[in-house]
């Protein structure tokens, strides 16, 4: 089971309200839509994706695909030619996200100016 996490909320604010075999929390920032839809089309190197994105870090690209495939939606494949790479792709459970995802995106649109969040989180 998953715990979609929005943008603002970090895994430090997660982690207290976690306990063993509860969700894995799936973090849905800036970067996840736009990575998890570029991978829907085909399967990319680190440098391939990060060019296709523009303007990611190199650092929250690495942090976002690794969240993402601890979660099990990317696969992470390292292929042995001349120079060994490593090619992301997403898993059979990632495909399924694509669709919700697509449909948050678009009311996230919609919606966007009649909405604002408000967070108040326990002190732990």
């Amino acid at each position: 089971m998953f715990l979609l996490a929005p943008f603002w909320m970090t895994e430090e604010t997660v982690k207290p309200l976690q306990e063993p075999n509860m969700v894995t929390p799936i973090f849905i920032g800036r970067w996840t839509p736009k990575i998890l839809f570029s991978l829907k089309r085909k399967p990319y190197r680190h440098g391939e994706l990060r060019r296709r994105l523009g303007g990611v870090s190199q650092r929250m690209l690495t942090r976002t695909l690794r969240n993402l495939e601890s979660t099990g939606l990317v696969a992470k494949r390292v292929t042995r030619s001349n120079a060994a790479a490593v090619e992301y792709s997403l898993t059979d459970v990632g495909n399924t996200i694509i669709a919700p995802l697509r449909g948050m995106c678009r009311w996230a649109k919609t919606y966007r100016m009649n909405v604002s969040a408000d967070v108040h989180l326990k002190e732990v």
